[in-house]
């Protein structure tokens, strides 16, 4: 399938969101080069079919939206909101940190829930707690990924941070091992344990990144 973007064009694209990407991570506390690790490895994996599955996206938002002015109803539209897959998909991986719209809801949660960000800051205007089964908090959270790229890096950047606290129990960037960090970008691409090619190819780039790496895990209690 064709491809995008360039390696040229990546590199481009990297550097000129640079000071974006140093202003996110200084403020959620994550080393830029974990970030642009993620970026290194996304986009040049963007292709004509992601764009498409993005139009599929807009369109069934749109149709959803209009069905419910119709109707009068928040929740239908002409029966059940589409579904996430096939012909009626709701979903999909957009923007250069090709990141769900449910994924980018969890990472806003996980942030605000822990007292990190307000959705506000982020740019979700919301007077509650993000809903991943509510069609109007998937709706708000994927137009905001696909259409604000400063917005689509920072909650690439929260899931970057809430997955290193599912794969680690902490969040302590400086004192991360190897091992920990090819978990830790690992499981932005897959819910898995263990270690993926991707999570290899992501951690090398990290260091190319300038990422630092701790020796040996810190002691634990006696």
């Amino acid at each position: 399938m064709l491809k995008l973007y360039s390696k040229q064009a990546v590199e481009r694209i990297i550097a000129r969101y640079g000071g974006v990407i140093d202003r996110i991570s200084g403020t959620c506390g994550l080393p830029p080069a974990c970030l642009k690790a993620v970026l290194l490895q996304e986009i040049p994996e963007i292709d004509l079919m992601d764009a498409a599955a993005d139009l599929t996206v807009r369109f069934n938002w749109f149709r959803y939206r209009l069905g419910r002015r119709l109707r009068g109803s928040r929740t239908r539209a002409g029966g059940a909101p589409p579904g996430r897959r096939g012909p009626g998909r709701l979903d999909s991986s957009t923007g250069y940190a090709q990141i769900f719209g449910f994924v980018g809801l969890e990472a806003a949660n996980f942030a605000v829930d822990r007292g990190l960000t307000t959705y506000a800051a982020l740019g979700i205007g919301t007077d509650h707690r993000l809903d991943r089964a509510d069609p109007e908090d998937l709706c708000l959270v994927w137009h905001l990924l696909h259409r604000d790229r400063e917005a689509n890096l920072t909650l690439a950047a929260w899931n970057l941070i809430a997955a290193a606290e599912e794969m680690t129990g902490r969040i302590d960037f400086p004192n991360y091992t190897e091992e920990e960090l090819k978990r830790i970008l690992t499981r932005y691409n897959a819910n898995v344990r263990r270690i993926t090619p991707y999570g290899e190819a992501a951690f090398r780039h990290y260091l190319a990144f300038g990422g630092t790496v701790c020796a040996s895990p810190l002691p634990g209690p006696e």
